[in-house]
């Protein structure tokens, strides 16, 4: 799910949101994702999964979906693969900030911070940082709000992120976009 929404970000930095249906890009991004990270799922589960989605969301009845309306998804879909790479220029790496914080909190001997951060990081990418800044400073953000949170003090002579390639402005970026973050109502859909 993280690869999807990393691809997603980085599909719609080149693309409208009025141009793409933010529901089927989506579809297609966790169904490319899957590829990527080896635990590949057909495209008929992926699009089973997210009408399911659908209709919870609007506390409809679950109908099973028409071998024709299939059909058109994994037509429109497969289409819209091929779009998404294209934009991307092919280059589908993806680093999370995930990888750097259990070796992060390891070398700060600050297990005790895993979870919050982990989940900052999570949450982290319903923002752009992902896009903006490299993962290693992401990580870092999080691990600073995290102890912040918990009140765990972090070293600070020398400054401690210097030890994890990032600097001091990207952090507080992201400490502050999380902060927004936090301060916004639920997330609901709209159409475009």
């Amino acid at each position: 799910m993280n690869t999807g929404q990393i691809l997603l970000h980085r599909f719609y930095c080149k693309q409208s949101l009025a141009r793409f249906s933010v529901k089927r890009v989506a579809a297609t991004c966790v169904w490319l994702s899957s590829k990527l990270e080896e635990s590949p799922r057909g495209l008929e589960s992926v699009i089973r999964v997210f009408h399911r989605i659908e209709c919870r969301m609007h506390d409809a009845p679950i109908r099973h979906l028409r071998d024709s309306s299939l059909e058109e998804l994994v037509t429109d879909l497969s289409r819209l693969e091929r779009r998404v790479l294209k934009d991307l220029g092919y280059v589908c790496h993806v680093e999370h900030p995930h990888k750097f914080i259990p070796s992060y909190l390891n070398v700060l001997e600050a297990p005790e911070l895993m979870q919050v951060a982990w989940n900052l990081a999570n949450d982290s990418l319903r923002t752009t940082l992902c896009v903006r800044f490299k993962s290693e400073v992401v990580a870092c953000g999080v691990i600073y709000v995290a102890a912040r949170r918990s009140r765990v003090p972090l070293p600070e002579d020398p400054p401690w992120w210097t030890l994890f390639d990032a600097d001091e402005a990207g952090i507080q970026e992201v400490c502050r976009v999380i902060a927004h973050l936090y301060s916004l109502p639920s997330p609901q859909y709209l159409q475009v």
